[in-house]
């Protein structure tokens, strides 16, 4: 058994039952029984996307708890931890921001961009520019193993 970090997401509507939990990547978890780490590193951020109910949220450390796990996340087959990336479209503003989901569908590239481009409410990027409004200037996505 493994210790591994989760949230629970913030929609009080999601039709994800409260106790429900999100698994987050994590290198190297600890095994049942030991201390869980302190992790994440304090002022971390991650704007997360609900696979359930589409809403995204911005989670700090105050919002990790750690749960255990037969597998650690990285050997579940099912699981992928998905990050986008997406550059502000704004005249000026070079800014990128990281959206990730916790997805069980193995989506695509351009699945997981439109995913976040679908999310609710309207995403809105670090520097406060809507995505409908402005736009992307570029964008990728992929699998990742730590946030």
């Amino acid at each position: 058994m493994y210790l591994q970090p989760v949230v629970r997401c913030k929609n009080p509507d999601c039709p994800t039952p409260s106790a429900a939990r999100i698994r987050l990547p994590c290198p190297n978890p600890p095994s049942t029984g030991a201390n869980a780490p302190d992790w994440p590193a304090d002022g971390w951020k991650l704007r997360l996307i609900c696979r359930e109910c589409d809403h995204w949220y911005l989670y700090e450390k105050r919002d990790v708890q750690w749960a255990p796990y037969t597998r650690p996340l990285e050997e579940e087959t099912r699981f992928d931890f998905l990050r986008a990336e997406l550059e502000c479209g704004e005249p000026g503003c070079q800014s990128h921001t990281h959206w990730h989901v916790l997805d069980n569908s193995q989506m695509s590239e351009s699945e997981a961009l439109e995913f976040v481009l679908r999310a609710d409410p309207v995403a809105v990027r670090e520097n406060g520019h809507p995505l409908s409004i402005s736009g992307t200037a570029s964008r990728s996505a992929g699998k990742v193993s730590s946030v």
